[in-house]
């Protein structure tokens, strides 16, 4: 079975799909390609667009080969792009690669740079189109025999010219092979016969992946054909563009089910394979900033797994304002195993903070937390995935009120596994921050703690102590009238719209509300000008200009109200 996937729970549309015949017309793709033949440059075509399909194979040569060629026949240099289809990749093998010797650009050749060609050397560089992996794919060759398998279907090969008559030889040839973007993961539990345990991943993690249409699949198959596959997703941070389908089996009645994107997936398999569908999805900017899935795998011969863990507790939390991650054991008398994710993500856009901190609120891991003490622990990462470097990690030997945690970086990855009853619990609290200017603290971090941290304004009076020295819960007096004006005396202020307020409704309709000055949010007319920030750029609390005497006598009463508010607490108090 797939839980908590469950082919029977109705909650994932079933499929009676072809996993088998989808591997077997891959297969024949591979054995029906054509052979493209060598391909070269010219000085009449310096750039050169190669479309492939699954299977095909040919050659990529200098002029004249295997002669050298020539300054007379290139111009300064030459491109080839391959394309091939959404589930291919691309083999290069460089089995031919003859340059002169270019010793005082040496260094850089041998670098991983993106300058596409190196003046006064004749070199070959090859990197992917696609973001973000033409970050990472920049490649110089200048000799010797490799192998390159893209990531993605799409390359570009250069060819750079000195244009110089240094003697030596110039030529090259290389071949190229279209193939399925595709992993096979096979073992059993006896350790002699392969591997019993892996990973799988998406592509490019930890550092994402481009949404460009493609396809990319994963067959993890337990050689003991009555044995079981168990799953599961130490890291799911995936697109809602995206789609995950996962098969369970190879058979013409194998099930299939879309993993739901807002819950991290674990599943046990009924058969003894399990076969992943990785569809990336399109963005109009080829990339999202999702770094995508990382998932355990192993092999048993049973299918049982006792202390198969709840993992609903888990969440993506944006690395914006501030607010607590809060967990607690089912209401049970037994004892439930956990594996809860919690990460705090940065997100794109204007108004980044500097950082975030991280401090744990309330502790109470009791009974759960000692008695399965061997299998219990709480691990905070420095990044958002698992790969990230582990700051602490806690267990029941070692866990007392820890140290808050500051990052510049992207954000925290907190993990707490084990076994816990309803009377456990754990709070951390997250707040972003600016640091504070001679000017004071920038926009939408405009309460300044004692600490000297620039914080929301949001946060003070919520009852968390945000700041971290309890400045933005107190005095407790300010708090309290704090708390009834955002309860009892938000008032109602007529505005005078601007141009630009009037252009955004124009260009953006927004159902007879009130558009952000930021053009991300639409708000109900009665939140503008009440006192309260709705829109994150604030733009709602802008020139909340009056029109009447009517306004200005509501303002004051609504300050005489809370002044005689203020005035009571003193009396009380």
């Amino acid at each position: 079975m797939l839980p908590p996937y469950s082919i029977h729970s109705g909650l994932i549309s079933i499929f009676k799909c072809l996993p088998f015949v989808v591997l077997v017309t891959q297969i024949l793709a591979l054995k029906n390609g054509i052979d493209r033949g060598p391909i070269s440059c010219d000085k009449g075509k310096s750039e050169r667009i190669i479309r492939v399909e699954k299977g095909d194979f040919g050659e990529i040569r200098s002029a004249l080969y295997p002669s050298n060629y020539s300054v007379d026949l290139y111009s300064s240099w030459c491109q080839i792009e391959i394309k091939s289809c959404s589930t291919c990749k691309v083999q290069l093998q460089f089995v031919d690669i003859k340059f002169p010797k270019c010793e005082e650009r040496e260094v850089d050749i041998q670098n991983k740079s993106r300058k596409i060609c190196i003046p006064g050397c004749d070199h070959l560089h090859l990197h992917e189109v696609d973001y973000p992996y033409s970050e990472i794919s920049h490649n110089n060759y200048h000799r010797g025999k490799s192998k390159y398998i893209s990531i993605s279907s799409n390359i570009r090969l250069y060819h750079c010219m000195s244009n110089t008559t240094v003697q030596g030889a110039k030529k090259f040839k290389i071949k190229f092979e279209i193939l399925d973007k595709y992993e096979l993961k096979q073992g059993m539990v006896d350790a002699y016969q392969g591997q019993s345990s892996g990973f799988v991943m998406s592509p490019n993690f930890p550092n994402g992946y481009a949404m460009n249409g493609e396809t990319f699949s994963y067959l993890i198959q337990n050689l003991d054909p009555y044995g079981h596959v168990r799953l599961l997703f130490d890291d799911w941070d995936v697109s809602p563009q995206s789609e995950v389908k996962v098969y369970d089996g190879l058979t013409i009645h194998s099930p299939s089910i879309v993993l739901n994107l807002h819950h991290r997936p674990v599943m046990l398999s009924e058969s003894n394979t399990i076969f992943i569908v990785f569809s990336t999805g399109l963005h109009t900017n080829g990339c999202c900033h999702y770094s995508g899935f990382k998932a355990a795998y192993q092999f048993v011969s049973e299918k049982v797994w006792t202390d198969q863990p709840v993992t609903d507790c888990s969440g993506i939390y944006p690395m914006k304002s501030g607010r607590t991650i809060d967990f607690t054991g089912l209401a049970s008398a037994f004892n439930t195993y956990f594996d809860c994710v919690w990460i705090i993500k940065r997100q794109t856009g204007e108004n980044q903070p500097d950082g975030v901190v991280l401090r744990m609120g309330e502790v109470l891991l009791g009974d759960g937390w000692i008695q399965y003490s061997k299998g219990n622990y709480l691990e905070i990462r420095e990044g958002i995935t698992s790969d990230a470097p582990v700051r602490y990690r806690y267990t029941a030997k070692n866990l007392t009120k820890a140290s808050p945690i500051f990052t510049t970086g992207n954000g925290f990855y907190i993990r707490l596994r084990g076994g816990y009853y309803s009377t456990d619990k754990l709070q951390y609290i997250y707040t972003t921050y600016k640091n504070v200017t001679p000017e004071g603290c920038p926009s939408h971090y405009d309460f300044l703690c004692t600490n000297l941290l620039c914080i929301d304004q949001e946060l003070m009076c919520d009852g968390i102590d945000h700041c971290g020295d309890g400045s933005d819960e107190s005095p407790i007096l300010d708090c309290s009238v704090s708390a009834l004006w955002r309860l009892s005396f938000r008032w109602s202020m007529p505005y005078v719209e601007t141009t630009t307020e009037v252009a955004l409704k124009r260009d953006k309709p927004c159902h007879n509300g009130f558009m952000c000055v930021s053009g991300r949010e639409c708000i109900t007319k009665s939140k503008r000008c009440d006192g309260l920030r709705d829109c994150i750029d604030g733009s709602d609390e802008h020139r909340c200009y009056t029109k009447s005497t009517n306004d200005s006598q509501r303002l004051q009463r609504n300050v005489l109200n809370i002044l005689s508010i203020v005035l009571l607490l003193v009396i009380i108090l």
